[in-house]
């Protein structure tokens, strides 16, 4: 042996001679290495066809009896059985329909799979039909749901029994992400695609919605009725639908199709204010794409008790009663931007769909960019810029908890794929990349998208090459940086102007941390002004940090790096006052003038031309512009408020935003005596707008509580739901003389939607604290528990357990004080005998609270 493996041996000799040290504690295990999670589509063993379904709801169980028929064809492998989703079900037969014989097959069903053994091996050429017999349980299963869709039970019975006067006897469905397998056996992935028939037993005074056509409507001998449904083009499962209630239908048409518009019945006579722009939205998206809606009708239904924002069910969209206004509350929140968001979903959700929920984008960034497209068309640019503003100001807040990528195969659930990711980013991002390659590559790339996966699944590399074959350039640089890397761009600007030369280098560079983020390509347009003469040019930033420098005739007056506002990221434009003053001043784009005040409203001084400038974009024909800066005038109205009232009296009575007639009001009442403004405050308690009288009736509260107990009994004559979610407030801080205002809070919470009420309740149970009345407390059991009992919103559950807990504290506080009071008293003595009723009268209240709590808590 060498010298080396000689002198090793010497080593190994000498320690085998050492005396032994005692044993040491062996070292533990550290943790295997593991491969990330990585969430890719469902592999496919079969493809659904058809699914035809026969459904019956038997409302007081809340559970639905049904068969279903499903056709299926076996994929590539060979196979003697299949596994389908079923969650929370009664499996009671499952058989072969064959032309002869319709033999039973055997099935094993556990962990919500249907697992069904086939009477011989299947090849991909092969098709057969199930027929599964079944009895669906939605209330057996566990509440879960999300930020999102806040529950996932799939099929939802409201007010069953028909005892809550708030809310009319429905049922619906609510399919996305896979909750839909909860009322029928499928294969619950967004990359099938199929077709289907519901025939539906009901009621004969109910009224039915499901996808496609209603092909036939059959009155039975029990008074009961069989609709059937049919929807001839495929889908994916997660997109079938069925609603039934007592609903008004309003019909409008489409190129011969019928567009039409279910409600509550006192709303009928509102439903074309507010879907009543619908069919033109059909004829737009139809142009712009060159592709025409591809369904067979299109129909919105508005449910209660909604668990989402709402659905784009192929052909019948489901809405929450948040829909249901007036012409007056439209004034104050419009859900239009709903409207245009469902049904572009029909081309990109729908029609093509995306392959697996980290593809989500594919299908809710394009229905968030509809927004922006409905908006440009029929308001305007510099409205749709407004709201696209708003999109990125919330995905930016979002990134200080979390910032994934757009397209991301790791993550813990999918249900989390639904945030502000998905939809503003990826809504920004379209709009970045069609400023980028030009209107016409990218809508003829949208076009060519559609056509080739119409009726299919997509992951993201498609859209990619559908661009791609369109514009002629490879495109992997913008997807890779923008829909598979997380983050975005910080971009620091500076400027230097060389009188010696006649040169103007702009600076760029990008601050973001990128050990956290990519560093990315940017193209970016800057513009040069000259007068009233405009030169736009474009760089391509491809370091951390560049100089780019331009030749020019004279120094620019103005210079606008990013003038459309497309760059999905932060900005530090470092000018001074000075050029942000020119800038809002003579720049025609909004998001431009918006930068200069929200630049300028952080630091201006008094007495400058940064004041005037802010005094002067209150009166700026943009709204988020006038608001932008109301917001940033504490300073000014603290020192100088006379320079200020004149144009706060002015905006409080006649902005076109009721937000900003809101605002003014309150910048009224803050900074100026109540009494010199009273008659604006009294023409504001007759504003057209709800949240401006409430916003004036919050002044009166705080600035003239005598006339704020008249103000607060008139308007409690209103049924508004804004007035009325006002008035439980102010109650719920009256430290006036007592008043029994129980009915005020059930009238609220009754008009109320979901959401409303958990404000509501709220409110109750400061109210309850204010009041600290056994009577009223005990009044208040059976509405907090039928109000938790009734909701599918556990926000709302959790808000019901929290008024009870807080009645319960009151009571054993009084109860406590009761039982000292009854103990200091001799025991014969008609006064402790008075005293011992009340503490039974307050044990009686708590025995009912706790009776009450664990009833909700069952639920």
């Amino acid at each position: 042996m060498n010298y080396k493996y000689r002198f090793l041996f010497l080593i190994a000799l000498l320690s085998a001679c050492a005396t032994p040290k005692p044993a040491t504690k062996p070292e533990e295990p550290s943790a295997p290495i593991e491969l990330p999670v990585y969430r890719s589509a469902y592999t496919r063993y079969v493809n659904l066809i058809h699914t035809k379904l026969f459904l019956k709801p038997i409302w007081s169980k809340k559970e639905m009896e049904g068969t279903a028929e499903i056709t299926l064809r076996q994929y590539f492998y060979p196979s003697d059985s299949l596994i389908l989703n079923a969650r929370g079900m009664l499996i009671h037969k499952v058989s072969l329909i064959d032309k002869n014989t319709n033999p039973e097959l055997l099935f094993d069903y556990q962990k919500n799979e249907l697992k069904i053994y086939l009477p011989r091996t299947y090849q991909s050429t092969d098709t057969f039909t199930l027929s599964i017999k079944y009895t669906s349980r939605p209330e057996t299963l566990p509440p879960g749901g999300s930020r999102a869709i806040i529950k996932d039970k799939g099929l939802y019975f409201i007010d069953a029994d028909s005892t809550d006067e708030s809310k009319p006897t429905q049922l619906w469905t609510q399919g996305e992400t896979e909750s839909n397998s909860a009322w029928f056996p499928t294969v619950e992935s967004p990359e099938q695609k199929m077709t289907s028939e519901i025939f539906l037993n009901i009621d004969t005074a109910f009224t039915s919605l499901s996808n496609g056509l209603l092909i036939s409507s059959v009155k039975n001998n029990d008074g009961t009725k069989t609709d059937h449904w049919m929807q001839d083009l495929p889908m994916a499962p997660y997109l079938v639908m069925i609603a039934v209630g007592n609903f008004a239908k309003v019909t409008d048409h489409w190129k011969g199709l019928e567009v039409s518009y279910y409600v509550d019945p006192p709303y009928e006579k509102y439903a074309r204010n507010v879907f009543g722009n619908t069919p033109e939205m059909m004829e737009f998206f139809s142009n712009l794409l060159n592709y025409p809606y591809p369904w067979a009708k299109y129909s919105q239904i508005v449910v209660h008790d909604y668990v989402s924002g709402a659905m784009e069910n192929t052909t019948a969209v489901v809405h929450g009663t948040n829909m249901q206004e007036t012409p007056r509350e439209m004034l104050d929140l419009n859900y239009e931007h709903y409207i245009s968001h469902e049904l572009f979903h029909h081309w990109f959700g729908d029609l093509v769909t995306c392959r697996s929920w980290s593809n989500l984008t594919l299908n809710e960034g394009f229905a968030n960019y509809s927004e922006y497209l409905w908006n440009e068309y029929k308001y305007g640019r510099e409205y749709a810029d407004e709201q696209m503003l708003s999109d990125l100001s919330s995905y930016l807040r979002m990134t200080e908890r979390k910032d994934p990528p757009l397209i991301r195969y790791q993550y813990n659930d999918r249900e989390d794929m639904y945030d502000a990711v998905s939809y503003n980013k990826g809504g920004n991002i379209l709009h970045m990349l069609r400023k980028y390659i030009g209107d016409k590559a990218f809508f003829a790339g949208l076009h060519l998208y559609l056509k080739r996966h119409e009726y299919g699944a997509t992951e993201v590399e498609d859209l990619r090459q559908a661009f791609e074959e369109v514009c002629g350039e490879d495109l992997h640089w913008f997807f890779d940086q923008w829909f598979l890397k997380n983050g975005f761009p910080i971009l620091k600007i500076n400027y230097k102007w060389s009188s010696e030369n006649n040169t103007q280098t702009i600076s760029l560079v990008q601050s973001q941390d990128l050990a956290k983020n990519p560093l990315y390509r940017l193209p970016v347009d800057i513009d040069f002004y000259f007068g009233s003469k405009i030169t736009r040019k474009q760089v391509v930033m491809t370091k951390q940090g560049q100089d780019f420098t331009f030749d020019l005739a004279s120094k620019p007056d103005m210079i606008i790096v990013d003038p459309e506002r497309t760059l999905v990221g932060k900005r530090q434009d470092n000018k001074s006052n000075a050029e942000f003053v020119y800038q809002y001043y003579h720049s025609p784009l909004f998001m431009v003038r918006m930068a200069a005040v929200s630049a300028i409203g952080t630091h201006y001084q008094l007495d400058s031309p940064e004041s005037k400038m802010m005094r002067d974009a209150l009166k700026d024909h943009s709204s988020t512009i006038r608001n932008t800066a109301m917001t940033h005038l504490k300073k000014m109205a603290e020192a100088q408020p006379d320079t200020l009232l004149s144009t706060l009296r002015d905006i409080a009575t006649n902005d076109s935003l009721s937000d900003n007639r809101s605002l003014a009001y309150s910048y009224l009442a803050t900074y100026y005596p109540f009494k010199s403004n009273l008659e604006y405050f009294q023409a504001g308690l007759k504003d057209s707008s709800y949240d401006v009288i409430s916003e004036v009736f919050k002044n009166y509260a705080k600035k003239d509580s005598v006339s704020a107990i008249s103000i607060a009994a008139e308007l409690e004559k209103d049924s508004a739901v804004t007035i009325l979610v006002a008035l439980t407030d102010y109650y719920s801080e009256y430290s006036g003389p007592y008043t029994d205002k129980t009915e005020l809070f059930v009238r609220a919470l009754k008009n109320a939607g979901s959401w409303r009420r958990y404000t509501i309740v709220n409110n109750y149970i400061d109210y309850l604290k204010q009041t600290g009345s056994a009577e009223i407390i005990e009044k208040s059991i059976s509405i907090l528990k039928n109000t938790a009992k009734k909701t599918t919103n556990r926000y709302l559950t959790n808000t019901c357990i929290t008024a009870l807990h807080t009645g319960e504290i009151n009571l054993k506080n009084q109860l406590a004080a009761y039982e000292q009071k009854r103990d200091r008293e001799t025991k014969d003595s008609a006064e402790y005998t008075r005293v011992q009723k009340q503490c039974d009268s307050i044990t009686q209240i708590l025995n009912q609270i706790s009776q009450t709590l664990d009833e909700i808590n069952k639920k």
